[in-house]
């Protein structure tokens, strides 16, 4: 096979997160080439990458090689697969060769031919699984909150993600029905690889499969019914309008006094949010305007991280806040999307 090194180096580190770092299936550390694609898997997600190089040589790329091609000059380079489970790899003066595995051992992929289909426009499929990913814990008791809902239903799609102390959900246009529990290792990947065009997903009651004209994605589903998460966001009585960018430079430099995790106090009133971290090395206070007067004065604690991470998922100029009392959520709103968020309190001493 040959290929340019660019070509080559880009993809592969595109899809190599997806080689497990430990496991006792060998054959898992090495990248798959076949068919035209480099091919990764975990066994849970399986990501396979088109190349633009000649050659329908089948072969295994082993881990060590990964610095390698990396660090390769520019320019073509020309890889050889050996009878006795060897590929050899040349480019400019440089040659080297690996000991590898049977590329027949590596697991193969279930193409979904029977299932659902659907497609959805690359750019808004990300713009959302953006927004609401940063809610996803890497690992809960509940594996349900480990997986982003994604469910078409009432001419809407809907995004949603939580760990039980931060609610975040996205809705766009869409005609279908449908309802999927994608997990977060699988939505981190779709967000890195940078797709573009049109994504067709199939699916069924165990797996999907997001496919471009680059890259596929396999993963398993997440089975369980998520949490009712809609009748979460009412409208509460007390609301105001503030600049994402103001608030965040604030809750940022406030962070910065801390090293403890110490809550954030909002005290508001008017048409201003005084806000205060205070442990045994820090007594931060910083003033941050509001646009709309509150009607009545509240003060109210919060995980001062999931306030900052929260802001961050937003990117228009202004969002929309709005409380109830000192033991109820906070919810937050974009001004130029159905983006929301709910965010929980906690005890102030």
């Amino acid at each position: 096979m040959k290929i340019q090194k660019t070509e080559l180096a880009a993809k592969l580190n595109k899809i190599k997160g997806v080689v497990p770092k430990k496991g006792t299936n060998a054959v898992l550390h090495n990248v798959l080439v076949k068919d035209g694609y480099l091919i990764a898997s975990d066994m849970a997600m399986t990501v396979k990458a088109k190349l633009a190089g000649d050659g329908q040589e089948t072969f295994l790329i082993p881990e060590r090689a990964f610095d390698l091609i990396e660090n390769l000059p520019k320019g073509e380079v020309e890889f050889s697969a050996g009878r006795d489970n060897t590929i050899e790899i040349r480019a400019d003066k440089i040659k080297n060769s690996y000991d590898t595995m049977d590329p027949l051992m590596f697991p193969k992929i279930n193409d979904l031919e029977e299932g659902e289909e659907l497609t959805v426009d690359a750019t808004v499929l990300l713009e959302s699984i953006k927004r609401v990913a940063y809610a996803i814990p890497a690992q809960a008791t509940n594996s349900i909150l480990t997986a982003m809902y994604l469910c078409a239903e009432d001419g809407q799609l809907n995004f949603v993600g939580t760990d039980a102390h931060v609610l975040a959900w996205d809705t766009v246009a869409f005609d279908g029905n449908f309802k999927l529990l994608i997990p977060k290792n699988t939505v981190d990947k779709l967000k890195s690889l940078g797709l573009s065009g049109e994504v067709q997903i199939r699916h069924n009651k165990s797996q999907a499969v997001f496919i471009t004209n680059e890259y596929e994605i396999y993963t398993r589903l997440i089975e369980g019914e998520y949490l009712r998460y809609q009748g979460m966001f009412r409208e509460l009585p007390i609301h105001t309008v503030a600049s994402r960018a103001g608030l965040l430079d604030a809750m940022t430099r406030a962070k910065m006094c801390t090293e403890e995790r110490s809550p954030v106090r909002f005290d508001l009133q008017g048409e201003r949010l005084d806000l205060s971290i205070k442990d045994r090395t820090t007594d931060y206070h910083e003033t941050v305007d509001l646009q709309e007067c509150l009607s009545e004065p509240l003060t109210i604690g919060f995980d001062a991280k999931l306030v900052l991470e929260t802001l961050k998922a937003f990117e228009c100029d202004n969002v929309g806040i709005s409380f109830d009392s000192p033991k109820m959520p906070m919810i937050i709103e974009a001004e130029d999307s159905d983006f929301k968020v709910i965010v929980l309190p906690v005890v102030l001493n």
